[in-house]
């Protein structure tokens, strides 16, 4: 029942990423192939940073001019009603055919027509009639043609089925392989009449053999198997370019070892962890040599080779995750990652091939990531993620990537950010001040502040909004982060809460002044902006807070002296109305 449950989530898997991926793909097609009579709408050059599935190299950009907006292709379930329209007659009546083959077949047994050996050979040989009708129909009707191979191969599995389960006339190993060779044979049809769907039909045909012979308890022979068949899916894919079929595979391999995982894979845990290297290797090499084949076309293929890479880091993630021990985890990572990103250096090295870096090189910093976290925890996580980040951002800097590309690395700061917050409210600020959470939160707003001033540089020689906006939010959180050090320090250090909360205010006046009045000079308007939202922070806290809060000694103090200094501005108010009616008069 479970394989059952299997095969059929397998099949509905395949269905939806068949569609999706070619939905997307025929999108990406049409900005090149617009008829000439359209009116062209210009639209701004796509660049290498747009989004992983519009990814070009410096040579292809310099290639594309104005193209043409087109109306977005049609849905999944029209697509799905064209493809019953098509040859409607033919797939129903293939269908009926399977089913009045096996009510005769039934009947027969029945009657006792026909012995067992006698019903296994008529099945046989009825696969094999459809199996050479699909091969002579496909020639002149290549979509007809698929059915009738389909409709065979699909006879030769069931009836290899029916003579394991009720007769017991095949041994496994031998019923896998007939039923393995009626899948070659689809997978050479395919091939050679260069039809893509049938090639997943027979991929998935193929998969699904071990359900069909109940080898899916043997690891060993199981695992063997599907690296047989994901090598002649890749066999396919360099002889076709039908990278969706690597894509394919890999669903179908994950999912088996996810069921493998389920039903008892502790006996045979380094078998399969074993196997789940080399399945993970063989579709690493598979994404990269398509990769760099189809460099010129990578748009086309952009988006199955990044659900591939992403797919291969989770296949990894998982048998690592369930089948290592603790204390090897992390060097795991670290292995692969450095697999992943020496294998995608020496490939870049050569072809200059910036998808290939950058999928494999995100999935090596992501699985680094993991590592670290596998190893170490609380605030000393947060400084090893900081440095991390750091030394990829420097790392990435050095390769000319651009602004863009660097403001959307630099959002991997989120992650230290949201672990650093628990150290805010840490009970260590009650003992005093230098203690890890103090180094925490003052690297955290270092590194933030850094890496916002370089990537304003960056992004203002470069003219990019998206950059500037970015580089802008970093700065203004390391400005929250100085805001709140100033507070926590203050207090941990000095003995009095009110004394502390006095001199944190009066500080925050005297920097809100200070932002306020050299941006009102400069006519620059986010100092303006951080001074008065500093000012109003300190008048609302002093209205709402510490008037019911501080004693009354220290609130006359407080209230006196920002009260003082707020007026204060009026002097430089005036003196800055005074220099400018001197610059009208003149």
């Amino acid at each position: 029942m479970f394989s059952f449950i299997l095969l059929i989530a397998l099949v509905v898997v395949w269905i939806k990423f068949d569609r999706r991926i070619e939905r997307l793909e025929m999108l990406l097609r049409q900005r090149g192939n617009a008829p000439t009579e359209q009116v062209p709408v210009p639209r701004p050059m796509p660049t290498a940073e747009t989004a992983f599935t519009r990814r070009l190299s410096e040579e292809e950009i310099s290639e594309y001019g104005p193209t043409m907006y087109e109306p977005s292709g049609p849905s999944a379930i029209s697509r799905f009603i064209d493809w019953v329209k098509k040859d409607f007659m033919v797939k129903l009546g293939a269908f009926l055919l399977l089913l009045a083959f096996g009510w005769f077949v039934s009947y027969a047994i029945m009657e006792e027509w026909i012995g067992p050996a006698g019903q296994i050979a008529l099945g046989l040989l009825a696969g094999v009639f459809f199996l050479g009708l699909g091969v002579w129909r496909i020639e002149s009707y290549r979509h007809q043609g698929g059915i009738f191979t389909v409709l065979g191969a699909s006879i030769v599995l069931f009836t290899l089925f029916a003579a394991r389960e009720i007769y017991d006339m095949f041994t496994p190993a031998s019923a896998l392989f007939v039923m393995f060779m009626a899948v070659v044979f689809v997978a050479f049809v395919s091939v050679r009449y260069q039809s893509e769907k049938l090639a997943h039909a027979g991929l998935l045909l193929g998969s699904a053999a071990p359900l069909f012979t109940g080898v899916l308890a043997d690891a060993p022979t199981h695992f063997m198997y599907l690296l047989i068949v994901a090598l002649g899916s890749l066999w396919v894919v360099w002889n076709t370019g039908w990278t969706r079929l690597i894509l394919v595979s890999l669903v179908v391999t994950y999912f088996y070892s996810v069921a493998f995982m389920i039903d008892g894979f502790r006996a045979d845990r380094d078998v399969v962890l074993l196997f789940s290297f080399i399945f993970v290797s063989m579709y690493f090499a598979a994404n990269m040599v398509s990769l760099v084949r189809r460099h010129v076309e990578g748009v086309k293929h952009m988006l199955t080779h990044t659900l591939v890479a992403l797919g291969t880091a989770i296949f990894l993630f998982t048998w690592i995750e369930v089948a290592v021990d603790a204390e090897w985890k992390s060097i795991l990572y670290v292995a692969w990652a450095m697999i992943f990103a020496v294998g995608t250096y020496i490939v870049y090295s050569f072809t200059a091939n910036k998808p290939a870096f950058y999928l494999y090189g995100a999935t090596a910093a992501a699985l680094i990531g993991v590592a670290t976290a596998a190893e170490l925890d609380g605030p000393v996580l947060t400084l090893a993620y900081l440095f991390e980040i750091c030394v990829l951002l420097l790392a990435a800097g050095r390769l000319g990537l651009r602004a863009r590309t660097l403001s959307r690395m630099s959002l991997l700061l989120t992650v230290p950010v949201l672990l650093s917050l628990e150290s805010f409210g840490s009970s260590a600020w009650r003992q005093g001040v230098f203690h890890e959470d103090f180094v925490v939160l003052g690297l955290t707003m270092f590194v933030l502040g850094t890496i916002g001033l370089l990537l304003h540089a960056k992004s203002a020689e470069a003219e990019d909004e998206v950059a500037l906006i970015t580089a802008q939010g970093h700065l203004a959180v390391s400005g929250l982060y100085a805001t709140a050090l100033v507070w926590l320090i203050l207090h941990a250090a000095v003995a009095s809460d009110d004394l502390a909360t006095m001199l944190s205010l009066i500080i925050y006046t005297v920097v809100g002044i200070g932002l306020f009045v050299a941006g009102t000079a400069r006519s620059i308007d986010w100092q303006r902006l951080v001074g008065s939202i500093l000012i109003g922070f300190v008048v609302l806290r002093l209205l709402f807070v510490e008037v019911w809060d501080m004693n009354l000694e220290g609130r006359i103090i407080t209230f006196l002296i920002i009260g003082v200094l707020l007026i204060s501005t009026a002097f430089l108010h005036k003196n800055r109305k005074q220099t400018d009616d001197v610059i009208v008069s003149e």
